[in-house]
C-alpha cells in the first residue's frame, strides 16, 4: 500500500514538474517571437522608407548610410530570435538575471503594444515634410547671422587688420575669376572676422550674377552672405523657393515669410529659416503652399530690427520639391562653384 502511494506521489510530482516546464517553455517562446517580429518590422520599415524615397523626411543625407547599414543586422537578429523561439530549449533564459516577464498576457501585450505603436504609426501615416505648424512652435528665424557680424559697413580698421595673407576678399579673388573683374572697386566684401570669410567670398561671387539664384544645396549660406552685406546687395535681383509661412504679427495683406527647414541630423533638430516677402495681395497665397519668388533685395524694420526683405515681382506656385529640407555645406564657396559649373 505504501509503495503504491509512493509511486503515485512520484508520478504526480513529475507530472506537475512537466506541466510547469511546458508552461514556462511556452512563455519563453512567445516573448522572443514577439520581439523578433518587432525588430524585423523595424528593418522592413527602414527599407520601405528607402524604396519609397521618403527617408529624407526623417534623416539628413549624412546619416542615411548608417541607418541603411542597420537593416541587415536587424534582420539577422530577428531570424536568430525566431529560431530560438521555435526550436530552442532554454537558451533564451541565459541565467543573467534578465528573464522574460512573468506578468499576464494583458500586461505583456500592453508593454509590447506601446513599443510597437510608433512603428505602426510609421507604416500607416503619410510621410510629409514639416511646415508652418512646427515653424510657429520653434519660431521662424528671419535673420542668418549674429548682430555683431551683420554690419552694413566694414569696421574702420577692418582692412588694416587684414594682412597680405589675409587679403580682402575682393582683391584676393579677382585674380582667380575673370567674372569677378566686373565688380566695382567701390563694392567690397570685407569679412568682419575670420569666421565670416567664407560668407564674404561667397557674397562676391553672388554679386556679379544678374539674378542671384538661391540653390537648395547652399540655401542658408547664400541668404547668410546676403544678410551680412545687405547694403551692397540692396536692389539686386534674386530668385528662391520655399513654403509660405504666416504668423499673427505679419500684415497678411502685403507680407508673408518664405520658409525652409534647416536640418542638421533629423527633424528633431530642424530649425525654420525664412525671409520676409513683400507683395500686394499676399494673403491669396495659401499657408504651407510652395512658391518660387523673384524680386529685388531690400530691407525693412521688423520688431525694431533691420532685416532683409524681398520686394517680389512674381510669385509662382510650384510643387513641393523631392527634398524639402536644406542642409549645411562644409564649404559653400566650393559647392557654389560646382553647381554653376554644371
Amino acid at each position: 500500500m505504501l509503495n503504491d502511494l509512493h509511486e503515485k506521489g512520484v508520478k504526480d510530482i513529475n507530472h506537475a514538474i512537466d506541466k510547469s516546464f511546458l508552461a514556462k517553455r511556452t512563455s519563453i517562446q512567445w516573448h522572443p517571437l514577439i520581439r523578433a517580429g518587432w525588430i524585423g518590422s523595424l528593418a522592413v520599415y527602414i527599407m520601405h522608407l528607402e524604396s519609397s524615397n521618403s527617408l529624407h523626411y526623417y534623416l539628413a543625407p549624412t546619416m542615411k548610410k548608417m541607418l541603411l547599414g542597420c537593416a541587415v543586422p536587424l534582420l539577422f537578429i530577428a531570424v536568430i530570435m525566431v529560431w530560438h523561439a521555435l526550436f530552442g530549449r532554454n537558451e533564451f533564459d541565459c541565467g543573467c538575471e534578465h528573464p522574460p516577464p512573468s506578468s499576464g498576457i494583458f500586461r505583456s501585450s500592453m508593454v509590447y503594444g506601446l513599443i510597437a505603436l510608433p512603428l505602426l504609426l510609421g507604416f500607416l501615416l503619410p510621410d510629409q515634410a514639416l511646415g508652418s505648424s512646427m515653424a510657429s512652435q520653434k519660431g521662424m528665424s528671419l535673420t542668418y547671422a549674429p548682430p555683431e557680424i551683420r554690419r552694413k559697413e566694414p569696421l574702420p580698421d577692418a582692412a588694416a587688420k587684414l594682412s597680405v595673407q589675409d587679403y580682402t576678399v575682393t582683391q584676393g579673388t579677382k585674380q582667380k575669376n575673370d567674372k569677378l573683374s566686373e565688380v566695382s572697386a567701390s563694392v567690397q566684401f570685407v569679412p568682419p572676422d575670420e569666421y565670416s570669410r567664407e560668407f564674404a567670398e561667397l557674397a562676391e561671387k553672388l554679386y556679379v550674377e544678374p539674378v542671384i539664384q538661391v540653390y537648395p544645396e547652399i540655401f542658408s549660406e547664400t541668404l547668410g552672405a546676403i544678410d551680412m552685406f545687405q547694403r551692397q546687395f540692396t536692389g539686386k535681383e534674386i530668385m528662391l523657393t520655399g513654403f509660405v509661412y504666416r504668423d499673427d504679427d505679419m500684415q497678411h495683406s502685403s507680407h508673408f515669410a518664405l520658409g525652409r527647414f534647416l536640418v542638421m541630423c533629423c527633424p528633431a533638430d530642424a530649425a525654420p529659416f525664412g525671409v520676409m516677402i513683400h507683395i500686394p495681395d499676399a494673403n491669396k497665397f495659401e499657408k504651407d503652399s510652395w512658391v518660387q519668388i523673384r524680386g529685388t533685395i531690400g530691407s525693412a524694420q521688423i520688431d525694431g530690427k533691420d532685416m532683409m526683405e524681398i520686394q517680389a515681382t512674381s510669385v509662382t506656385p510650384i510643387n513641393q520639391p523631392a527634398s524639402p529640407y536644406i542642409y549645411t555645406s562644409a564649404d559653400s564657396v566650393k559647392a557654389y562653384d560646382k553647381i554653376v559649373s554644371k
